[in-house]
Order: C-alpha cells, then structure tokens, then sequence
C-alpha cells in the first residue's frame, strides 16, 4: 500500500479480536450487490481478485504500509460516548502465489490518544463508569497470514474450521467507477468464534487509472470505515447493555517514516518485531491464542 489503507483488523482489538484500518486481516469487500454491472471495471473473478489486492496491498512480494487514525465510541441504550483516539498502522507483507492467489502477512499496533490534544495516552477515566483505566495497545499479528483467491478471501485455519462460512465462489466485488476513481465497498469476513457483535465495514478509494495499470503492482489508496465489537475487557463494562464502535480512515503510505517520528518510535520500543513480517513469528497464531483465552 502507498497512501492505502487492508483497512484494519484493525478489526481485531486488543478486547479481543483485532482492527484496521485500516484492515486487516480476513475481511472481504465483496457481497451480493443489487446494483447493475459496474461500468469500465473488469468483471472476471481473477481480474477483480488482482485489483483488489492493488487496492489493499500488492501483487509483488513487498511491505505495504497504511496509516491510520480514528475515535472509539461507546453505544448504549440512552446514547454515544465518545472515549479517546487511536493511531496505529497496519503493514502487510505480500507474496504472490503460483496459481494467481496471493497470501498476505498481516501485523496491526494501535495506541490511544487523548480526544481533544492528541497525545498517546495509556489510561483514561472511563465517563461510563468513572473508573480510570490501563489501555492496552492494539497489537494483532497473523503468522498464517490471508489468502485472496479469486474465490474468496480466508485465513487458511479458520477455512478449516469453518468451511461453510468460507465457502468457494468466484469474486464479485461491489464497486463503483466514477471517471477515474473507484469506490468499493464491503465487510469483514470475520470468524464467526469471534465475540459479538463484532463486523468491520469500510470503503476504499483508488484511482482506476493505478489499479488497472497492467505495469503497476499496487494503487495509491485511501479508506474509511467502522469495527462494531463487544465492551472491551479493559473497559470492566460487566453485563452492561451496549457495544464499542471504532471509527477509523486510513492512507496507504510509502514507507515507514510516512507514519510519523513518533508513532514509530513509540512502535519500535514497543516491538522489536514492528519492522519484521508475522510469517516468522514464533509461539501459537493469533486463533490459537484466542481459543486458549476464550
């Protein structure tokens, strides 16, 4: 990604699944659309399976970086709260594979940040409950990586587990082109053993003449959108009614340095695996370890 987002799992979070931006890991933005068929886009499934990872990542073997931000709220009965800030990034590490597929290493860290200065924090006073709070970074890194095949998209354990949910059928992506710029919209195709509700939506924006460049092995792209998920454990909301919506918007950037002095050393002093791909990653995968916490 240059100025993209894959989006986030920033749609798993550090309560228990992940988030994009952002974006990534295993949401496909494709689903059954009412609309006509979409004009001076390709319709083939391998075609539109290639322009979707030139829009989220890259058909060559790189790292694709997006940076991203946003507001978490709170959403109960009586209202919206909104709690604090986040920044993080969402780098991917891509691999094209020999049947035209290609398989994606995904690694999300995002902090939180004060609403009104903008200043990491790592505890608040929670206005629902008046209790101050440890916020724990955002930190989800998939050693199994994502497959993105022209009949889907998957993590390769949760296929297994659940092949049902990730059934094979040809790719049908529910975008838009509007003279030189595409608009594509979709949800997360999230496990299902996940806690509910939990759904990561999100469009994403690159310019047609980029994506469907046969020359270029990735598009410039932004996006934004939104992870609906279950309290936070950290937030000790109990049995309260109510769920969390993370707001995010994403760029894709050139390189490491686009995501700013200090988030970066911030990432670093907090990772020594922040420069390095998940695929290595030695110890359980991110499902493994959540079946055991679960």
């Amino acid at each position: 990604m240059i100025t993209r987002r894959k989006l986030v799992t920033s749609a798993l979070t550090a309560s228990g699944a992940g988030a994009l931006a952002a974006g990534g890991a295993g949401r496909t933005m494709a689903r059954e659309s009412n609309s006509n068929v979409p004009a001076g886009l390709p319709l083939d499934p391998v075609a539109q399976n290639r322009a979707y990872v030139k829009m989220i990542g890259s058909t060559a073997p790189e790292r694709v970086i997006f940076k991203t931000r946003g507001v978490v709220y709170a959403v109960e009965p009586s209202g919206v709260t909104a709690l604090f800030g986040i920044r993080g990034a969402e780098q991917s590490w891509w691999r094209p594979l020999d049947d035209g597929s290609f398989h994606s290493f995904t690694g999300v860290l995002t902090f939180y940040t004060d609403l009104e200065t903008g200043d990491f924090i790592d505890n608040f006073d929670n206005p629902l409950t008046g209790e101050n709070v440890v916020l724990t970074p955002s930190f989800i890194r998939h050693k199994e990586g994502v497959i993105y095949t022209p009949q889907g998209h998957y993590f390769p354990s949760m296929k297994k587990l659940f092949p049902d949910f990730y059934k094979d059928k040809p790719l049908k992506l529910d975008w838009v082109r509007d003279g030189d710029r595409i608009r594509l919209h979709g949800s997360a195709n999230l496990p299902p053993s996940l806690p509910q509700p939990n759904q990561e939506s999100a469009s994403i924006f690159a310019d047609a003449s980029e994506v469907l460049d046969p020359s270029l092995s990735r598009a410039n792209a932004t996006s934004s959108g939104w992870n609906i998920m279950a309290w936070a454990r950290y937030l000790n909301m109990g049995a309260r009614p109510g769920h969390l919506i993370w707001h995010f918007d994403a760029l894709k950037v050139d390189n490491p340095d686009d995501l700013g002095l200090d988030y970066l050393t911030r990432g670093r002093a907090f990772t020594d695996r922040f420069d390095e791909s998940p695929e290595t990653d030695e110890g359980l995968t991110f499902f493994e370890r959540r079946g055991r916490s679960s």
